[in-house]
């Protein structure tokens, strides 16, 4: 008889591909597997075989630092090694960043909340695809949807908070504050997103398929990196491009001159933004300048950041804010019974005008603009799930009157925003119904 594993071993998404899995992600629906939260699951299965060497395994105490879990240091390999025992598995090393430990510094490498991509949710729901968290999302440098194309998330739109990487009721898809569903978009002003120029959109795209590429090809390495393969790599670059000249290659890559000479010699280790932007420079993958070097290189001839990357940014020339005229647009958008009511960053673009400086010279009429835009679109909101609820006692009448039993997936079937009904409220109405009907 083959062994027999002590927790269930479930199959690890994207194992191969840049969107790989991550390891908070596979502990997640683990626990959600065996009926568990995951701080539970901690607690009971994996804290008597887990090597504790950074202190504690309860959630509610490392929380801070549960990014490191999908790192390159002890708590990573820890949790990795730790639940390949309880599973049987022996490729979960492979949803961390433990491959690239030799090359790739803690510094700001990973982040210390969770983000993600509410379209990407939504999309694995609707096609009914396993919900899980890439690894691609947890780095620090990642700061966009390569499917999508939009700005990764990192507050939920219901209650307005950042959730922890791993959290005792962590589940992938939803809050593990409030415990809403994160696919839906019901007012993007709430997340705090910023619009890239086209320029340092394409470059951020760019860093997240160069990193996708690094983790897609980790279980496929042949053999181990060392320390030095950046330095190698470098001096190379600059004897190709200028003949040795550190100081001029410096140039040509926008990076001050000492550090660079630190890189070449092997003293220290470019963060994980600055390998990117070198090879970006450079017109070369970061998985071919780090296993191939050189010779891989299709040009030897640099290209130029996007403004937005290089740390000395020209100063941009003043505009002057006409506060009369700013002043009554505001007033007369505030006394208006336009419907839907704009938000302040409608009424900005209106303007022509930055919203952060028309808030610091008018406060109180900004607020009052924002304040009549929430309420317009939570007035909205509720009158949408009252509009679900009445619908969910109708069709639930309906199918009772045919002698069919009201399920959860027949209802929503039916329903004409069958989304939602992931909402507590609707399902409360569900259940409602059901008893009132003595089912």
């Amino acid at each position: 008889m083959p062994p027999r594993s002590r927790l269930y071993q479930i199959e690890p998404v994207g194992i191969g591909t840049p969107l790989i899995e991550s390891l908070t992600s596979y502990l997640a629906r683990l626990a959600e597997a065996h009926c568990l939260f995951p701080g539970v699951l901690m607690e009971r299965e994996l804290t008597p075989i887990l090597n504790k060497t950074y202190g504690s395994t309860n959630l509610h105490k490392i929380s801070n630092f549960t990014g490191a879990l999908n790192g390159t240091g002890v708590m990573a390999a820890d949790l990795s090694k730790t639940i390949q025992t309880l599973t049987l598995r022996t490729d979960l090393q492979f949803l961390t960043l433990l491959t690239w430990s030799e090359l790739l510094t803690s510094r700001n490498l990973l982040r210390s909340t969770r983000s993600w991509c509410s379209a990407c949710y939504e999309e694995c729901y609707t096609t009914s695809q396993v919900v899980y968290e890439p690894l691609l999302w947890s780095l620090d440098v990642v700061k966009v949807c390569t499917h999508h194309k939009q700005n990764l998330s990192q507050k939920c739109l219901h209650c307005c908070q950042t959730n922890y990487t791993l959290a005792w009721r962590s589940r992938p898809g939803y809050c593990s504050k409030c415990g809403e569903w994160l696919g839906l978009q019901i007012d993007l002003e709430l997340c705090d997103r910023k619009v890239s120029s086209e320029a340092n959109l394409e470059f951020e795209i760019w860093m997240a398929f160069a990193i996708g590429e690094l983790l897609a090809h980790a279980p496929s390495l042949n053999f181990p990196l060392s320390k030095d393969s950046i330095a190698k790599a470098l001096c190379a670059y600059a004897n190709q491009v200028t003949k040795g000249n550190i100081a001029a290659f410096a140039r040509q890559l926008q990076i001050p001159r000492n550090t660079l000479w630190l890189w070449c010699k092997g003293e220290s280790i470019p963060s994980i933004k600055s390998l990117l932007q070198i090879c970006y420079c450079l017109k070369i993958s970061v998985l071919d300048f780090l296993t191939q070097g050189v010779e891989s290189a299709s040009s030897l001839e640099t290209m130029r950041l996007p403004p937005s990357q290089v740390g000395t940014k020209a100063r941009a020339t003043s505009k002057v804010f006409d506060t009369n005229r700013v002043e009554q647009d505001l007033k007369e958008i505030l006394m208006s019974d336009e419907s839907p009511p704009p938000s302040m960053e409608e009424v900005a673009r209106r303007l022509n005008y930055d919203r952060r400086t028309i808030c610091k010279h008018f406060r109180h009429l900004c607020t009052a603009i924002s304040t009549r835009y929430l309420n317009y679109r939570k007035t909205d909101y509720l009158q949408t799930i009252e509009e679900c609820c009445k619908e969910i006692r109708q069709i639930t009448v309906k199918l009772h009157n045919q002698d069919e039993y009201p399920t959860e997936a027949r209802v929503s079937a039916l329903m004409s925003r069958p989304g939602f009904f992931r909402y507590k409220k609707v399902r409360a109405a569900l259940n409602q119904i059901r008893q009132e009907l003595g089912l």
